[in-house]
């Protein structure tokens, strides 16, 4: 019986000061559910998508996918977790866990929004760039994160969201394409158990 594709989005970063409140975040989820919904278009296991902001540790369930939104990389859950020198996205990161071998995916809110300056303004169609670089992480966490690899991200041909950021970053105006869904539909239906996520970093 085919299921719903449950995204929880948890925001650690606040409003950053205005710059992204609550109205920009619930914009930013119905991008993503609308962008999921094309990819379980050719993935029978899944039916329906939903995208939560209200989630707590135990609403996870086995195929469901989380992603943190931290003020900056200075919060990085990925980092705390590390047993070794890592280097960061600009953007975002995507890690398994080496002791519990659960996945964290982040992203990092004053990168997009303000690229970097705390004092800045909000730079345009934020909550579209948000998205776009919720997707990239999330599409490593099916795709990359785990062993096997399903398709490596980062060395993705003509892919939009799937490329490398670091240096040539996302615009707020970018949208996955049908590359893009391919590589996420077909991670999606080879992760027939789905992916463990780190939930631990959520209220409980």
């Amino acid at each position: 019986m085919a299921e719903t594709l449950t995204i929880h989005l948890v925001n650690k970063a606040g409003d950053l000061r205005g710059r992204f409140e609550a109205s920009h975040l619930a914009t930013t989820a119905a991008l993503l559910k609308g962008w999921f919904e094309t990819v379980i278009l050719s993935v029978p296991a899944f039916s329906a998508v939903a995208v939560r902001t209200d989630t707590k540790q135990g609403d996870v369930k086995a195929r469901d996918l989380v992603c943190y939104l931290l003020t900056s990389a200075e919060d990085s859950i990925v980092a705390k977790r590390a047993t070794e020198d890592i280097t960061l996205g600009v953007s975002g990161s995507t890690m398994m866990g080496a002791a519990d071998k659960a996945v964290v995916s982040e992203v990092y809110m004053r990168q997009i929004v303000q690229k970097g300056d705390p004092r800045a303004n909000a730079t345009t169609n934020r909550e579209q760039l948000v998205a776009g670089c919720i997707l990239h992480e999330l599409i490593h966490n099916i795709s990359d994160a785990t062993t096997p690899v399903v398709t490596d991200v980062h060395k993705v041909k003509d892919g939009v969201i799937c490329r490398e950021l670091d240096g040539n970053p996302l615009t707020g105006t970018e949208a996955p394409n049908e590359v893009d869904n391919k590589v996420a539909a077909t991670a999606l239906t080879r992760r027939a158990t789905g992916v463990k996520q780190h939930a631990s970093a959520m209220p409980a």
